[in-house]
């Protein structure tokens, strides 16, 4: 019986302890939100997606390397 309220003291503690933590870490400066990031449409299939993953060539956003150059063997 004083095993089982030894194991309960213990979890009440542990669970005490990561709660106070999780709320001292919650208090701390949050990470500053990303700025919103304009999208483009892939011009070969179509796709939307941010700029920033995107690949311009000759004016044109492309969603991947190959279908830029799907897009150039096609067009000549």
């Amino acid at each position: 019986m004083k095993f089982l309220l030894l194991v309960a003291l213990f979890l009440a503690v542990f669970w005490l302890l990561r709660k106070a933590r999780a709320a001292r870490s919650a208090e701390r400066s949050p990470r500053p939100a990303r700025a919103p990031e304009r999208m483009v449409k892939c011009a070969y299939c179509g796709v939307n997606q941010p700029v920033s993953e995107s690949i311009l060539t000759h004016g044109r956003y492309y969603c991947c390397s190959a279908h830029r150059l799907e897009a150039e063997s096609r067009d000549g």
